[in-house]
């Protein structure tokens, strides 16, 4: 069928959209983030102080007492559009949608699969209140401590292969360190995901699979298969932090919540030389766990 109209365009410009998005596999964010499907304008979510742990029963349940915070996220409408000349519509003489035009909807549905991530990388950026009202990132909270301190940032040393194996080591080990307020670990049997930038990826490659680091007498890497990483291609090319993540962590560290998935629709003003096609969703993305993530800082 030749497409030579605004209404069949929107229609094939549908089709093809959503068989962009159904076609990608599960995409990298949610590996470190809790994915909603949101039901309401605002979205409460329940956090507690700290976890129950198992006791001998010796008389009566010890229903622990714990304190309990709230975290509203609140959805925010987005958008995307692009206008099409008319002519070039109505002049299609080809089978099917043009090239330029499946192009276009090709553009569109990366845009959209990429959208959490860049969503995500902002608040890791703006380093925003968590649940606690601390900072995400941040040396102590008063609120969830118990005899141990809760501090997710680890001074980083430097960007050579060396530094970063030594500065991966120790985030590792904080990450396994930090405990609820009732001594429960937060990360035991953590499975490791790192988030870096790209300008360091091809260090965290060769310690990912080499048998030796033979730089500044390190010798049998330790690190070899026991995590793996994911490139934040958002972040800044000065940008040298990178993050230690319990991929396993029974709530993640970030939430992205979806109200409204998107979809295309049109504006077709008759006397205007342009069909304008726009995709509208509604979602947003916020702090969740900061006990499973540890800020190699730089």
């Amino acid at each position: 069928m030749i497409i030579n109209n605004p209404a069949l365009v929107l229609k094939q410009i549908n089709t093809l959209f959503a068989k962009q998005l159904q076609s990608n596999e599960k995409n990298d964010f949610e590996r470190f983030s809790e994915y909603v499907k949101s039901l309401n304008s605002t979205e409460d979510y329940l956090f507690f102080d700290a976890m129950p742990a198992v006791r001998e029963w010796l008389d009566k349940i010890d229903y622990e007492k714990f304190k309990s915070f709230s975290y509203s996220l609140k959805n925010k409408s987005w958008e995307f559009g692009i206008p099409i000349k008319r002519e070039i519509i109505e002049d299609t003489k080809e089978n099917g949608v043009l090239p330029q035009i499946e192009k276009f909807v090709n553009e569109a549905s990366r845009n959209w699969i990429d959208f959490p991530t860049q969503l995500i990388a902002e608040l890791i950026v703006s380093n925003g209140k968590a649940f606690d009202g601390v900072n995400f990132f941040a040396n102590s909270r008063p609120e969830l401590e118990g005899s141990n301190v809760i501090n997710n940032i680890v001074p980083g040393t430097g960007t050579t292969i060396d530094k970063i194996y030594n500065d991966v080591n120790s985030a590792i080990d904080r990450l396994f360190t930090l405990k609820a307020k009732n001594g429960r670990p937060y990360n035991r049997g953590a499975k490791i995901l790192l988030l870096v930038p790209p300008q360091l990826r091809s260090f965290f490659q060769l310690l990912k699979v080499s048998d030796r680091i033979d730089v500044a007498g390190i010798g049998s890497n330790a690190l070899k298969d026991t995590f793996d990483f994911v490139i934040n291609f958002d972040s800044a090319i000065n940008d040298n932090d990178y993050y230690v993540i319990n991929e396993g962590a029974i709530v993640k560290p970030f939430i992205y919540q979806i109200r409204k998935e998107p979809s295309f629709e049109i504006i077709d003003e008759k006397d205007s030389p342009f069909v304008k096609y726009f995709s509208t969703a509604r979602a947003n993305a916020g702090y969740g766990n900061p006990m499973s993530i540890i800020k190699v800082n730089n």
